[in-house]
C-alpha cells in the first residue's frame, strides 16, 4: 500500500474512534488509488481562503488536529454548520465543502492540513492576562486542559493552533448563536450555552491570556497593519 494511503488509514481509524458522522469503509488495496492530481486541486482551492496571501482570509488550518478537522469538514458538508447566510463566512465554508466528494477525501485534507508545521501567527487581540489567565482557569481548564490541550475523548479541540483574531470571531460567534445552534452540534451548543454571559473585555483577556500562555509562535518582524476595515491579518513572514 503507498505511504500516503497508509496514514489516510490511520486518520481514519482516529476518525472512527472518536465518533465519526458516518461509517467509512476502510481504505484496502481493493480500493482504487486516490486522484492526487483531483486532492491536489482541491488543497489549491482551501488555500485561497486558508492561505496568508489574501485579506479576508479563513484561519490558518497548519498544525491543526486531525480530528477535529474532520469534524468540521463533516459538519460543513452536512449543514450542521454554515446553514446561516447571515454567517457569512461559515456560509461560503458551507457551499465550499460540498466540493469534497467522500470521507477519504476529508481524511486526506485533515491529513494534509495536519501534518503541516504551524505558521507564526501576528498577536492582533490585546487583553489583561492576569484576569484572562483566571477566566480560563475558572471556565476553560477543565475542558480544553491546562496547556490548551484539548481532549479528543469530549470533542474539545486544542486550542493552540489558533490565530487571535479568529479565536476571538468564533468566541463572538457562539455567544450570539451564529454558531453552535443546530441541535446536531452537541459541542458547539455547549460552548454557545458557556459563552452567553461573557463581555467582549473577558473574551479579549481570555483569547489574549491563551494566546500568549500556549499559543502559535508570534510572527517576528511582522507588519501588524490591517489592510483596510479587514480584522483577518495577513501573515508577514520573518526572514530567516
Amino acid at each position: 500500500m503507498p505511504a500516503y494511503l497508509s496514514s489516510i488509514v490511520l486518520t481514519l481509524g482516529v476518525l472512527c474512534s472518536v465518533g465519526c458522522r458516518q461509517a467509512v469503509e476502510p481504505v484496502s488495496s481493493k480500493n482504487p488509488d486516490m486522484d492526487l492530481s483531483r486532492m491536489d486541486a482541491l488543497i489549491a482551492e482551501c488555500s485561497v481562503c486558508h492561505g496568508v496571501s489574501e485579506a479576508q482570509r479563513g484561519p490558518i488550518l497548519n498544525g491543526m488536529e486531525s480530528w477535529y478537522l474532520s469534524d468540521q469538514m463533516n459538519k460543513f458538508r452536512s449543514g450542521v454548520r454554515g446553514g446561516r447566510p447571515s454567517n457569512r463566512s461559515e456560509h461560503l465554508m458551507g457551499i465550499g465543502a460540498r466540493k469534497i466528494q467522500s470521507d477519504l477525501e476529508v481524511a486526506y485534507l485533515a491529513h494534509f492540513y495536519s501534518s503541516q508545521p504551524p505558521k507564526p501567527a501576528i498577536r492582533t487581540v490585546r487583553g489583561d492576562l492576569e484576569i484572562g489567565g483566571k477566566i480560563y482557569e475558572r471556565r476553560c481548564v477543565s475542558c480544553h486542559g491546562a496547556e490548551g490541550q484539548g481532549n479528543p475523548q469530549i470533542h474539545t479541540p486544542s486550542l493552540t493552533k489558533l490565530e487571535g483574531w479568529y479565536f476571538l470571531e468564533q468566541m463572538r460567534k457562539f455567544r450570539s448563536g451564529d454558531r453552535g445552534y443546530d441541535r446536531r452540534d452537541h459541542p458547539g451548543r455547549i460552548m454557545a450555552a458557556a459563552s452567553k454571559e461573557f463581555s467582549d473585555t473577558d473574551l479579549r483577556n481570555l483569547v489574549a491570556y491563551c494566546i500568549d500562555a500556549f499559543g502559535l509562535e508570534e510572527a517576528k518582524g511582522a507588519n501588524g497593519r490591517l489592510p483596510g476595515n479587514s480584522s483577518k491579518p495577513v501573515l508577514h513572514q520573518a526572514p530567516n
